[in-house]
């Protein structure tokens, strides 16, 4: 009984859990990040918000301001979860 609810609370944890590509990086200096939310109650403006402060993050361990080039959000529907992608520069 102990596994079960144990496999149960780590399948609850899992399923909240937002990938992220990471940064990816393109031409031109020019990063992308892409988050993906865990289930539909997952809200594209949460994504988006992360995907920023990760790429934030990421320009200032380089000393240098993010530049948001581009967003997208993909609301959830059609059997895929809520996403959201950013394009960027460090300038």
């Amino acid at each position: 009984m102990r596994t079960v609810v144990i496999t149960a609370a780590v399948a609850l944890i899992v399923g909240c859990a937002t990938p992220t590509t990471g940064v990816v990086p393109l031409s031109e200096g020019i990063g992308k990040i892409t988050r993906q939310g865990g289930g539909f109650w997952v809200s594209t403006d949460s994504l988006k918000t992360a995907a920023i402060l990760e790429a934030d993050t990421h320009c200032k361990g380089m000393g240098k301001p993010l530049k948001l080039i581009h967003s997208k959000e993909i609301q959830a529907g059609g059997g895929r979860w809520p996403e959201a992608e950013i394009l960027f520069k460090c300038e």
